[in-house]
């Protein structure tokens, strides 16, 4: 009975361990972000093999596309928070200026076009811009860090 107990208390320890490593903060929790996250079309990814290399958060790819610092002159505004793209479908034109918000206080995301040179690395509480000069069509949207917890969207141009 004693080593129940002990493998009990190992695997406790050790999912606690797990999910304090996961960076939650007090916005991670609860919310009104809307629906869940929607599926789209396009490549499958990030993968996990891939763990830090040349990231400032932890992911292979730095920040790359068009970007500024803040988002007054956006034409669309997308909020990542909760481990969720608000809305979880963007739309917008060609050429259109997007402002991603990353609106957790501890939690750092990425707003990634899957197949595309828009991958932008946002800092907790920051928020930058991108252009989106796509071709129309419907795009993966996806944080790369979060991407295994269900953090997808979908991107429309038209």
């Amino acid at each position: 009975m004693r080593g129940v107990r002990f493998h009990v208390l190992v695997g406790l320890a050790a999912l606690s361990v797990l999910a304090a490593a996961c960076g939650g903060d007090a916005n991670d929790a609860g919310g009104s972000m809307g629906g869940g996250p929607t599926g789209a079309t396009g490549a499958t990814g990030a993968t996990a093999d891939d763990p830090g290399a040349g990231s400032l958060y932890g992911g292979s790819n730095g920040m790359t596309g068009a970007t500024g610092a803040t988002g007054a002159n956006a034409d669309v505004s997308v909020s990542l928070n909760n481990y969720l793209f608000d809305p979880g479908t963007v739309k917008v034109g060609m050429g259109d200026v997007v402002a991603v918000r990353n609106g957790n206080a501890r939690t750092p995301h990425t707003f990634t076009v899957v197949g595309e040179d828009v991958d932008l690395e946002l800092a907790p509480l920051t928020t930058e811009t991108v252009t989106i000069d796509m071709a129309p069509g419907t795009y993966e949207l996806i944080c790369r860090f979060h991407e295994s917890l269900g953090m997808t969207g979908t991107l429309k141009v038209s």
